[in-house]
């Protein structure tokens, strides 16, 4: 296995270290803040560089079940946030809306692929999720998240359109420049390193909100909980046989929560960002014993 295979495969690894060294060391989470969005940019750029956009025209074969992997992705999750609104603060059930109504992850290519699942599925799912995200996501966000916190669908657009669809143009064209090969050699970890970084930028303004609030921070951690896991049943489902069992449980569950972070965080603050980071966390260290069902299963 290589270097850099063997980072990939341990991602979640990398997300956690950046989680603990955030809370042990906030001062560099703190430094690095105010540089987090342009970190994303990329970090995105460096994602999609390889995305085939022909190869999900020709994927799109199967609509309907990745219309209905996207309707898991962006609806279910809200939807159980509204069911226990009551029980929420304003704060928390809008962090928690902005989180589960975000786009499919563009790890979740690489992710089905180790898993043994199917990556051109994966690939439709994330990329016509992130192409719809700047319309979809704060048009969902409007409907389920009626507070007195003042939200504009237009910031959000356009925050989403910098991160995401401004990555995704300059990744055409660096495909058509003499800078691809060495951005695609070294991608790997450059996207590490990047990524790194901006988990201790994201973690660590919301971090003397946790250690605050421990307990209501641990029911709002079981709330995240529930909603990954009931996608990725959802997901998983969909399925007919093992490989796409896994690609549909992994498309569904597995959110650009880095992307939700910086949504969360730049236009709203710390307290909305708090379910966004938990969904970091919960996510990723959900990825070990996936791993070791889907390597229990392949032998």
């Amino acid at each position: 296995m290589s270097f850099a295979v063997a980072i990939k495969k341990n991602t979640w690894a990398i997300v956690l270290l950046g989680i603990v060294l955030a809370f042990i060391w906030p001062q560099l989470g703190f430094f690095l803040a105010p540089s987090v969005v342009y970190l994303l940019m990329l970090l995105m750029l460096f994602s999609v560089l390889d995305m085939s956009y022909r190869k999900v025209w020709e994927q799109l074969h199967d609509y309907k079940k990745t219309l209905a992997a996207l309707v898991i992705v962006h609806l279910v999750g809200p939807s159980i946030c509204l069911l226990l609104k009551p029980f929420l603060s304003e704060e928390i059930f809008l962090g928690l809306v902005i989180a589960s109504v975000m786009n499919a992850g563009v790890s979740i290519i690489f992710l089905t692929k180790l898993y043994g699942g199917s990556p051109g599925k994966a690939l439709v799912i994330t990329a016509i999720s992130h192409i719809l995200s700047p319309v979809l996501v704060p048009f969902l966000v409007i409907a389920f998240a009626k507070t007195s916190i003042a939200i504009d669908p237009v910031s959000i657009s356009w925050t989403i359109i910098k991160l995401v669809i401004v990555p995704i143009v300059l990744s055409m064209l660096v495909r058509r420049s003499s800078l691809y090969e060495p951005m695609k050699k070294h991608g790997a970890y450059l996207t590490s390193i990047l990524l790194f970084l901006i988990i201790m930028g994201v973690i660590a303004p919301v971090r003397e909100l946790i250690l605050n609030n421990l307990s209501y921070t641990f029911s709002v951690a079981l709330v995240v909980l529930f909603i990954i896991i009931v996608d990725f049943v959802l997901g998983f489902l969909l399925g007919k046989d093992r490989a796409e069992k896994i690609t549909y449980g992994v498309a569904t569950s597995y959110k650009n929560f880095v992307l939700a972070n910086v949504v969360a965080l730049s236009l709203f603050g710390p307290a909305v960002a708090l379910p966004a980071a938990l969904y970091a966390v919960l996510s990723n260290f959900l990825l070990i014993p996936l791993q070791l069902f889907c390597c229990a299963r392949g032998k």
